[in-house]
């Protein structure tokens, strides 16, 4: 079973995926999770080197401080950065060969292993950053060779409550990505939105809609997936 977790940052999905994956292995489930822009595909190897390569040329300087970050291998850094990992085309480029990578991992978890895989992030909040106007034929294409889990899940946090929570991003660009996932998400098949203001109530609607999903009798027990 695949469950995946969308949203704004400071949604709350670390906490809940930590949540889940404990009460699912409470009852006897083997859980495996990963995080699609660390863990999976291209797009999470070009970040890992360019993490490396900076931790590299901050050692050689012999400094971490900001007079440090001014010399020409972090400009150049800074360059790449912004060429690849932030670059829309470029990840809307990397994104069918990220898909052929993930499908490789579930095969891998799901098939022979036997695990339930949880996703902290999925291909719908790739979506999300590559959106814009002019290419919505192309987010729609990326839509369809989008392997659709057996939960996918957006967590219903507003860009101002995600702000106050977390606080790494400003509010007006928390805002811009709230409205895309308004326009994406919607195409996702048996997409369900949980609100995340209330921790236990939260906690409470995601064990339900597990198991329902999941197809097991247990669901109607309260003691399963622990009480919220």
């Amino acid at each position: 079973m695949l469950i995946t977790f969308s949203g704004l940052d400071g949604a709350g999905k670390s906490t809940l995926i930590e949540w889940l994956r404990s009460a699912l292995e409470e009852q006897r489930h083997r859980v495996a999770v990963l995080h699609l822009e660390h863990d999976v595909g291209v797009y999470a190897a070009v970040r890992r080197l360019r993490e490396g390569a900076a931790r590299l040329a901050w050692r050689r300087s012999g400094s971490a401080t900001p007079a440090a970050s001014r010399g020409p291998i972090a400009t150049l850094l800074r360059r790449i950065r912004h060429a690849v990992v932030w670059s829309k085309v470029v990840r809307r480029l990397i994104y069918p060969l990220d898909v052929v990578v993930f499908l490789c991992y579930r095969a891998y978890i799901e098939g022979i292993r036997g695990q339930v895989l949880i996703m902290d992030r999925y291909f719908y909040d790739i979506l999300v950053d590559v959106s814009s106007e002019r290419a919505r034929w192309w987010i729609r294409w990326l839509k369809r060779i989008t392997p659709t889990p057996m939960l996918p899940l957006l967590l219903d946090t507003g860009p101002e409550e995600a702000y106050a929570r977390k606080g790494e991003y400003s509010v007006a660009y928390l805002r811009d990505r709230w409205t895309a996932y308004g326009e994406v998400f919607p195409w996702v098949r048996g997409g369900v939105r949980l609100r995340n203001d209330d921790p236990g109530a939260a906690r409470a609607a995601l064990r339900q809609v597990v198991f329902w999903r999941m197809g097991d009798a247990r669901s109607a027990s309260p003691a399963v997936l622990g009480q919220p």
